[in-house]
């Protein structure tokens, strides 16, 4: 069992990991072996989706996906699907991959110890937004040197099951957990203004980015969602890529990606 004291001087990193390197399996190797390296300085608490593996499954059950401004609108028989691939064929390939590189990683879902509670995005829907979060499981099992591994489902006050954006999960928990980092690692380097990276952004600056039109689309909500959490006690948030070994040190480092902080 690691020491308390030991574990309180740790980081606590929330990362989330999409984009093509959750589906390349070199990168994602890398970027676990990274972690591995970093855990003597960070406590990591892993989120993750799986959006692309669910409709590929759902096309071969016949099922077609359905989106609306990017948000999956989750039907009772995909949501079987997502059940499975998330929570099971996912969660478990990723500790499997964990516990081979040298993490003690425990496999969860946001049922579990009841870590989110969700409603219907819209009624007949089971797509979710998270309502409340609980934390608990996750202080004891970080507590106790365990790695968090965590899929985005959750279930609804009757007991339903909900599939909730990997973003918003990742980010509900970081608020829940007061973490000192959020990551978003994703297919963009950062936030882009005339081809350059944005190294730090804060909310004035935000604000100024997305009336100009350089923050747009799907960018929008992922910052101001950002600017409320280290407003809510995130210590920061950082949008970027990981390509290659160091690109995780750096990222926490603020050497690469865009920062969102006070």
């Amino acid at each position: 069992m690691e020491n308390f004291k030991q574990m309180e001087m740790k980081k606590r990193i929330v990362l989330k990991m999409g984009g093509k390197a959750a589906a390349a399996q070199e990168t994602l190797i890398h970027l676990i072996e990274e972690m591995s390296r970093l855990q003597d300085r960070y406590q990591f608490v892993f989120v993750h989706g799986g959006g692309a593996e669910v409709s590929r499954v759902s096309r071969i059950f016949g099922l077609k996906p359905v989106f609306r401004n990017g948000i999956r609108l989750t039907s009772e028989a995909e949501m079987e699907i997502v059940d499975m691939v998330l929570a099971g064929k996912m969660n478990k390939s990723l500790v499997r991959l964990f516990a081979s590189r040298g993490m003690k990683a425990v496999g969860i879902s946001g049922v579990d110890g009841d870590l989110f509670l969700a409603s219907p995005l819209e009624e007949g829907s089971f797509t979710g937004r998270i309502r409340t979060v609980n934390p608990g499981l996750i202080e004891v099992l970080s507590a106790h040197g365990y790695l968090p591994v965590i899929a985005s489902v959750s279930r609804d006050e009757k007991g339903q099951g909900m599939n909730i954006n990997a973003d918003e999960a990742a980010l509900e928990l970081s608020r829940a957990l007061k973490a000192d980092g959020l990551l978003y690692l994703s297919d963009i380097p950062g936030i882009l203004k005339d081809g350059s990276i944005l190294n730090t952004i804060n909310e004035t600056e935000a604000a100024r980015e997305i009336n100009g039109g350089v923050i747009t689309g799907g960018m929008v909500p992922k910052v101001t969602s950002s600017l409320e959490a280290v407003k809510g006690g995130v210590g920061f948030v950082t949008i970027g890529e990981y390509v290659c070994p160091g690109d995780l040190a750096a990222l926490l480092e603020g050497k690469l990606g865009s920062r969102i902080v006070l």
